[in-house]
């Protein structure tokens, strides 16, 4: 058989599998002083419940990684919510904590943003904006955007900090998006176990 005799059923499996989902977009910069980062995934989860595990912000530290530690502090402006966190990352052998308190304002189907609060955070600006929408004409499936950046008050070591952080923050995003679409996905499961049992 040719090479491509054996590449042909590969390629139709790939093409056909209904569950086939491209591997999440990441990009992530850091100087030293600036992380800024995008992501740009696919989940197999409707936009409605993965909008529902990114507004539980007392359940951070269940989807994303680099928080430990997440609670409302309520609204602080008509559709603006305050939230803490407490993040943890380590480089090498050197491992911080971060308090970070921002102000998230959630459009469902639209840009929603959250902005640092300086003064009750270890971080000196930052700035996230993410939307989620459908993916398919029957809304299975969602697409996660999101971009930012964030300027701690504190250095890294010069020589191998910034590309050691640049690489843990990729992988940290990327391990974030199955565990956001894992806690969406039992959110729908949760649901139609309810409706059965009425």
């Amino acid at each position: 058989m040719t090479s491509a005799g054996w590449l042909l059923p590969w390629l139709l499996l790939w093409v056909l599998a209904p569950d086939a989902v491209a591997e999440p977009d990441v990009d992530v910069s850091f100087d030293g002083s600036r992380l800024e980062f995008r992501l740009d995934a696919t989940m197999r989860a409707p936009p409605s419940q993965v909008e529902t595990v990114l507004n539980d912000y007392s359940r951070f530290d269940r989807v994303l990684p680099l928080v430990v530690e997440s609670r409302s502090l309520g609204e602080v402006a008509d559709g603006v919510e305050r939230v803490a966190t407490r993040m943890r990352g380590c480089v090498l052998f050197l491992c911080r904590e971060i308090d970070h308190v921002f102000d998230v304002r959630a459009i469902p189907g639209q840009w929603s943003s959250g902005i640092t609060v300086p003064e009750l955070s270890r971080i000196r600006r930052g700035h996230m904006s993410w939307r989620i929408e459908a993916q398919d004409g029957d809304g299975a499936r969602s697409r996660l955007q999101l971009y930012g950046y964030f300027e701690p008050d504190f250095s890294v070591p010069r020589l191998l900090g910034p590309p050691l952080v640049r690489l843990w923050v990729g992988s940290e995003l990327e391990k974030s998006v199955g565990r956001i679409e894992e806690a969406a996905l039992a959110l729908g499961e949760r649901g139609a176990m309810a409706v059965e049992a009425r």
